[in-house]
């Protein structure tokens, strides 16, 4: 099975864990339950703001956008949220023709979505 520490990579970010995914491609189911398990145990941590960074991903199976979805709950229970940043043109589509463009915040860049949570915190 793939280890969390090979599908992604966890920097803080002034209390916003930016979640880079280390491979171009999440397909494999094992790969697929290792990024779910390492969001979730995420979520389960103090830190209640994540953005995942899809820089340099090119392809995902819909499992992966099930295991967002799942991971954005258990953060909305808390109090917290989930924001994606850096999703290429072609993987984007996955999330509008599933209409899930309308349930994350997206953003260009990790930076921003990282920003996103600040400027919140300041209003």
């Amino acid at each position: 099975m793939a280890e969390a520490s090979d599908i992604i990579q966890v920097a803080d970010r002034d209390g916003v864990a930016l979640v880079r995914i280390r491979s171009s491609a999440i397909l494999s189911e094992a790969e697929v339950e290792a990024f779910g398990e390492a969001l979730a145990a995420l979520a389960e941590m103090p830190v209640r703001r994540i953005v995942v960074s899809f820089l340099g991903v090119h392809h995902l199976t819909s499992l992966v956008l099930g295991s967002l979805i799942r991971v954005k709950k258990l953060l909305a229970e808390s109090g917290g949220d989930l924001r994606l940043a850096d999703i290429e043109p072609h993987v984007y589509e996955m999330f509008t023709i599933t209409r899930l463009d309308r349930m994350f915040r997206i953003f260009e860049r990790g930076d921003e979505a990282v920003a996103s949570f600040r400027s919140e915190a300041e209003a």
